[in-house]
């Protein structure tokens, strides 16, 4: 009976002493992960907004999205500014911001103040029904119809501008990793987009788009830093996307994952990310922690074979 007892209890201790150093040896790893994480944000070099349009003598009146693409059921931030100019002949300081549908239907509309610097912003929501297609976002600045009727031709011609944007619904594309790990990798597009893989050995996820020559393509894909991360890069057709370029910027940036936004003209292209950092083919818990309760039972096992411990009968 004391044999029995005094040998589960050493067992439980060799078990809890495995623990405790697959802890400690894991701990730093876990800790590094999270830091690769945090400088992983900070190594994407993309943008993380297009450059502001600002109003002057032949563009009175600007107007922008946030982004190019949206899903429904989004909130699209619109910007712009009105020409100090206008401002004055006008003596308005209201504009009316619209969001139009492929087939010319309004879906949302919203007032906005012009500020002191000549600059305004409106939050819309799209309809969580709305249908993909290309939007349009204007912007028209209002004037009493007193001062309207002062004004000549090209004035009024410059009273309103739009710009166009891209609404998609998302599709979630399963890949595996070697060790069999399953990721989602999420991707919006006015393009056909096929052949979602992820080639870890390679460190990066690649897709084809496909769109009518001549038209404006533009994707959001995001990636899930648990499984690609580090200095990430855009490729179109095995050409990295420059960092100073407008062609790609970074919608969302978290703990957990990168939205990209890529745009190119149609064709037919070969879009990938690549990263530094890839998911392992084994967690580094598992290997410790099998490790150290390999070790541990080895030396049980030459213990009771030398009758220093023994093994209890049930």
């Amino acid at each position: 009976m004391f044999a029995a007892k005094t040998t589960a209890m050493t067992v439980l201790m060799a078990l809890n002493l495995a623990l405790g150093v697959a802890f400690l040896l894991t701990a730093p790893a876990f800790a590094q992960s999270g830091s690769v994480q945090s400088s992983a944000q900070s190594q994407i070099s993309y943008k993380t907004s297009y450059p502001k349009i600002s109003a002057d003598s032949n563009n009175s009146v600007t107007v922008q999205s946030e982004h190019h693409l949206y899903k429904p059921g989004d909130t699209v931030k619109v910007t712009g500014s009105v020409s100090g100019d206008m401002k004055d002949k006008t003596k308005s300081d209201t504009v009316t911001v619209k969001l139009v549908d492929a087939k010319g239907s309004v879906v949302a509309n919203q007032s906005a103040k012009v500020d002191s610097n000549g600059e305004y912003s409106a939050s819309l929501n799209l309809p969580a029904s709305a249908q993909g297609g290309e939007y349009s976002a204007g912007s028209k600045l209002e004037v009493d119809a007193s001062v309207l009727g002062l004004l000549d031709a090209q004035v009024v011609a410059k009273l309103e501008s739009s710009m166009s944007f891209t609404v998609a619904t998302p599709s979630s594309t399963s890949v595996k990793a070697d060790n069999g790990q399953e990721f989602k990798v999420d991707i919006a597009s006015n393009s056909t987009v096929s052949n979602v893989e992820f080639k870890q050995s390679e460190k990066m996820v690649t897709f084809k788009a496909a769109g009518e020559t001549g038209t404006r393509g533009v994707t959001q894909v995001t990636v899930p830093k648990a499984m690609l991360s580090g200095q990430m890069v855009v490729m179109i057709d095995g050409k990295a996307a420059a960092s100073d370029s407008n062609d790609v910027i970074v919608t969302s940036d978290t703990s957990a994952e990168t939205t990209f936004e890529i745009n190119y003209h149609h064709s037919e292209h070969d879009v990938s990310v690549t990263g530094t950092n890839v998911v392992p083919e084994f967690p580094l818990a598992t290997l410790v922690m099998a490790g150290a309760v390999g070790s541990i039972m080895a030396v049980l096992t030459i213990a009771r074979k030398r009758g220093y411990v023994s093994w209890p009968k049930n």
